[in-house]
């Protein structure tokens, strides 16, 4: 999730806020079109459309088809997009992909754009009352994109998908995420994965490599705290980087196998390797290898704090590569690793999806709207998708050939060659769960509360929302 101020993507999500961390107005759409823009204008305040919160833009590239779409018989129509692409690189590629898709079948292509807590808070209405968008993004997970699977709002693309061969354009967890009772809903987009960002320039002064071993991270740490350096930054008074933190220290001391049965409900959270990296993470606080009080310092703080060279480390998510190894950031300065498991372990990056695009199951327009979402991620857009710092979850990237940051290439790289991928656990789990997660890593990191006892409740609260049908089994 892409969360700016997750997620996000980056780069979540989008703010996302996957994924919870995006709120304020909405922001300008990009400033000038790529193609001939004819119109412009605000939606009216009726429900679900733009309000004093939302901009609209229309793509106008010729004549418009006739306003009827239909499966047999091909016809290009009209079409309406929410999207949460808010931020500057973002909202100038959904653009350019709105204005490409429209002057390629000579339709009009409006797109509303909106911060995600508002698209999350109108859609329902939206598509219940017959004016919602034809195609959307949104959250993924059972609490997000499966309560609209199960409303009957978004729609069923199992047998298109079959039929297109979308399990070869995209990645397995672009589809599993949005897949519920078997049944495809969505396309996730945006792979992000949380890791640990470093200034290769204090680790060079100090002759440091990148750890292999979580015993080497914890050198590292000692090391930089006797040189008088800030090791590493830590900081929840957010609450969201919290989210990341516990999937960052679990998947690398439980593991992605044992992370992946939790999620089918075939093992539980309450067990010794989870609660172990937990406590672990909590060491850094007693060992002084982060500031003094975590819970009230800002992300906002703690990533200027990081890219003013304050502090050696920060493990938070990729959507802040392309600020962190940009003209503004660290440059070639900044690296990046996945945070490593104990000696003896195997290590796998933490990843997740910023969101995903749905189709309104309720729209008269759903020929279009699928082949949009195809068109936005064909070999010639998936480029652009990594040019504006975004990675598409697709398996068609050539990222040799684009034009990126090094930071940039080596995630991508990473990722793209990662044969075990962890999960970032809150965009996979219902509102609940996440409720009491941000409240519990609160306690863990201030010594209110044990690793163990964190996993305890975890557990007890996903029980209870698999009981009351807000969550079911995530197959991998």
């Amino acid at each position: 999730m892409r969360r700016k101020g997750f997620l996000t993507i980056a780069a979540l999500v989008t703010s996302m806020v996957f994924s919870g961390c995006m709120s304020g107005t909405v922001q300008k759409n990009a400033e000038t079109s790529p193609s001939d823009m004819k119109t412009e204008k605000a939606k009216e305040e009726t429900p679900g459309k733009a309000d004093s919160n939302t901009e609209s833009k229309t793509t106008d590239a010729g004549d418009t088809a006739e306003n009827k779409d239909s499966e047999e018989t091909g016809e290009y129509t009209d079409i309406t997009i929410w999207d949460g692409m808010t931020d500057g690189d973002g909202n100038t590629l959904m653009q350019a992909l709105a204005d490409g898709f429209a002057a390629e079948h000579g339709i009009q292509v409006e797109r509303v754009v909106m911060k995600m807590e508002d698209l999350r808070t109108t859609i329902k209405a939206a598509i219940n009352s017959g004016e919602g968008p034809d195609v959307f993004s949104y959250e993924i997970g059972a609490g997000y994109l499966g309560v609209l699977a199960n409303s009957g709002l978004a729609f069923d693309l199992t047998s298109y998908a079959a039929d297109h061969g979308w399990d070869q354009l995209f990645m397995d967890n672009a589809i599993s995420s949005c897949t519920f009772n078997g049944k495809l809903y969505g396309i996730g987009n945006e792979l992000e994965a949380l890791g640990v960002f470093y200034n290769r320039a204090t680790f060079e002064k100090y002759g440091l490599k990148e750890p292999e071993t979580y015993e080497e991270f914890e050198e590292i740490c000692a090391t930089l705290k006797e040189k008088g350096e800030l090791p590493i930054m830590v900081d929840d008074l957010d609450q969201w980087p919290g989210y990341h933190y516990e999937s960052l220290w679990t998947n690398a001391f439980a593991g992605c196998d044992t992370m992946n049965e939790i999620l089918a409900l075939k093992q539980s959270f309450n067990q010794d390797k989870l609660a172990e990296g937990l406590d672990k993470l909590h060491e850094i606080v007693i060992n002084g290898w982060t500031i003094d009080a975590p819970l009230a310092m800002a992300h906002d703080d703690a990533r200027k704090m990081f890219l003013s060279g304050k502090a050696a480390m920060y493990p938070t998510g990729t959507w802040e590569v392309a600020t962190f190894g940009g003209e503004e950031g660290l440059g070639d300065d900044c690296g990046f690793f996945f945070l490593p498991s104990p000696s003896g372990t195997e290590t796998s990056g933490v990843f997740g999806l910023g969101g995903s695009f749905v189709v309104n199951a309720k729209s008269d327009k759903t020929f279009t709207a699928i082949k949009f979402m195809e068109y936005m991620f064909n070999d010639e857009n998936v480029q652009k998708w990594y040019e504006a710092s975004y990675m598409p979850a697709t398996t068609n990237a050539k990222i040799e050939n684009y034009q990126i940051s090094s930071l940039f290439m080596d995630w991508a790289d990473s990722a793209l060659n990662s044969e075990k991928q962890g999960n970032n656990l809150d965009v996979l789990m219902p509102t609940k769960v996440n409720e009491a997660t941000a409240n519990y890593m609160q306690e863990l990191l201030a010594g209110k509360k044990t690793g163990i006892q964190c996993m305890e409740e975890k557990q007890t609260t996903l029980e209870q929302e698999v009981k009351d049908g807000n969550y079911e089994a995530v197959i991998k």
